[in-house]
């Protein structure tokens, strides 16, 4: 479930803006003869309208085809940063000319697709070389048919937690701070006082006449207070 933030797409556009500052430096492709104020202003506006581009590709292929292999994926993704900043080059370049014009582009294109390759080889790499979580201590507490399950979230219910997983739901006599404790190291929050949910429990998250709504995969929906709309707005889930 991807989600998009002002934190991500600053830390997206920073890779961008660093390249176009060492391009306005360099001055290729004829640029020498501008002044040094018009090249930072030509090659770091380029490099953020490619790096948007890109962005917006790298975004529709994590929702619709997010086990797209790393050349296609580079290839796409450079091509969404090379269409964005061709309106550009296009305008700016007209008196030299079609040929020109498309070597430019060329030019553009393929150091994008060694750009993105690099960064998805690089984020693949880390995501497979990443230990996995240990299981969470909370599971031990419960019947053998639920301890391998993927936990979904906690309920409070009078001196009980229900537990509610991919095997179902299971009854345990303990509060729910403590049941929290013993659901480490798994990334969750409170949405409510009497509620926990697990980040990978999540099925989608949703706002309706004002209100945030949690659905979790078992397809329970869970009340989300003020406080938790805020903690759920602060963990990136909306």
């Amino acid at each position: 479930m991807p989600q998009v933030s002002i934190h991500h797409i600053l830390k997206g556009l920073l890779t961008p803006l660093l390249a176009g500052v060492v391009l306005a430096i360099l001055a290729p492709f004829g640029t020498s003869s501008f002044s040094v104020a018009f090249r930072l202003i030509y090659w770091i506006g380029l490099t953020l309208a490619g790096g948007l581009g890109a962005m917006g590709a790298h975004f529709i292929l994590s929702r619709k085809a997010p086990a797209t292999s790393v050349l296609i994926w580079a290839g796409l993704q450079s091509a969404g940063a090379t269409l964005a900043v061709a309106p550009f080059v296009f305008n700016l370049h007209t008196h030299s000319g079609f040929g020109p014009i498309l070597t430019t582009l060329f030019c553009i294109w393929v150091v994008a697709i060694v750009i993105t390759a690099f960064g998805q080889l690089a984020g693949r790499r880390h995501i497979s070389t990443e230990p996995e979580p240990s299981r969470p201590a909370l599971l031990d507490r419960l019947p053998a048919s639920f301890r391998d399950a993927t936990l979904y979230a906690i309920s409070s219910e009078d001196h009980y937690v229900r537990i509610h997983s991919a095997a179902g739901e299971h009854m345990l006599l303990m509060r729910l701070t403590d049941a929290e404790d013993l659901a480490a190291p798994l990334v969750g929050l409170k949405p409510h006082r009497s509620w926990w949910v697990a980040e990978a429990g999540v099925e989608s998250v949703t706002k309706s006449s004002g209100k945030t709504i949690i659905q979790i995969k078992s397809g329970t929906v869970v009340p989300v207070s003020r406080e938790g709309a805020k903690r759920v707005r602060e963990a990136g889930w909306i």
